[in-house]
């Protein structure tokens, strides 16, 4: 399945831009293309990428407090899509009802824009734990384009096996390959899981230059959304936890936008982000290398595919896929789980 034939995913919310990013500026989502502007007063909003009168493209247009203005003829729209002025209007003439703009609400969360460009089935972006509730200190690591599915980067964020050999680089281990057993929860939303492992390499995260050092974690790593991931890594509490808060945005069928937001437990002098950035540059690259030769086509059906036990989580998620396939398009409040329940991992 390619993401732009599931039609419910489009009631869900995707990052689009940065926070502060300038605009206008031209964003595809699902194949189709927008365009996200804010008025002078920080007020985003997105709207349809060409001009009703002549077709221009809206991604050049000025802004002027809190008007949007086309740069071919100087329609000015305001931030709900209505024209407000045109300069070639005879005085005393009404503006033709047709002179406006489709929009779409912009939220700004995490320091990010997000969208929904169908009938929200949430208010927006899942929360987050570790901002919201335990405040530890946020960053964006990564915005960037991917030639890659959506679906195949949020399957290899919950995939299990990968990491001995696509990233023995960093901090997998090919000659220790089997995956500890673990079970998995189904949430309202989603499902958590949460696997013990036995890991060298990434001393870095935690502010430990050497990376030789091996250590015990807890992986919780947990679907929100149909695109939308929740990767926590717990040491104890020493060394120092953290959090990865990961979508990926649907551009088209193989293209995404691929975002992650860390949450860090330590301060800058336990935990300094400049050399945990550093590191997951390379880990993610590892990823991006292999995604980015995957095929777009992303099966649903639980039996197109072999499975092994170790797959529990990445097996889920095609049925929660699966699920949402099966929902009305128009339902106003899509629930991706089954009733929340605990699975243990079995051989499928």
């Amino acid at each position: 399945m390619y993401v732009t034939q599931l039609s419910a995913l489009r009631n869900y919310w995707y990052v689009i831009a940065r926070s502060g990013d300038s605009t206008p500026k031209s964003v595809r989502l699902f194949g189709q293309d927008y365009v996200l502007w804010q008025s002078e007063g920080g007020e985003p909003v997105l709207t349809q990428p060409f001009c009703p009168h002549r077709g221009a493209d809206l991604a050049t247009a000025a802004i002027v407090v809190d008007k949007l203005i086309c740069p071919y003829h100087g329609w000015q729209f305001d931030i709900n899509g209505r024209c407000t002025a045109i300069p070639q209007l005879d005085p005393g003439l009404p503006i033709p009802p047709k002179a406006k703009l489709a929009t779409w609400p912009v939220i700004e969360k995490y320091g990010l824009y997000w969208t929904c460009v169908g009938r929200p089935a949430v208010p927006g972006p899942p929360a987050w734990l570790e901002a919201d509730e335990l405040q530890w200190e946020i960053h964006v690591d990564f915005f960037e384009p991917w030639n890659a599915s959506a679906f195949r980067i949020i399957d290899n964020n919950l995939d299990q096996s990968h990491p001995a050999f696509v990233h023995q680089n960093t901090f997998g281990n090919p000659n220790a390959p089997l995956v500890p057993k673990y079970e998995l929860h189904r949430t309202t939303m989603g499902f958590r899981s949460r696997i013990p492992q036995q890991v060298g390499g990434v001393g870095p995260q935690m502010g430990i230059v050497d990376e030789d050092r091996s250590f015990s974690r807890i992986q919780e790593a947990e679907l929100l959304g149909p695109l939308h991931t929740r990767i926590r890594l717990e040491y104890g509490g020493s060394p120092p936890d953290y959090c990865f808060y990961s979508t990926a945005t649907p551009v088209d069928d193989t293209h995404s936008i691929y975002i992650r937001c860390s949450a860090l437990a330590g301060d800058s002098t336990s935990q300094p982000y400049e050399l945990f950035h550093s590191y997951s540059r390379r880990v993610v690259d590892e990823d991006r290398l292999i995604l980015e030769a995957t095929n777009a086509d992303f099966p649903i059906d639980i039996k197109s595919e072999v499975h092994l036990r170790c797959d529990l989580t990445t097996l889920e998620y095609r049925k929660v896929l699966a699920r949402i396939d099966r929902t009305d398009v128009g339902q106003a409040s899509t629930k991706l789980g089954d009733a929340p329940g605990d699975l243990r991992q079995t051989s499928t």
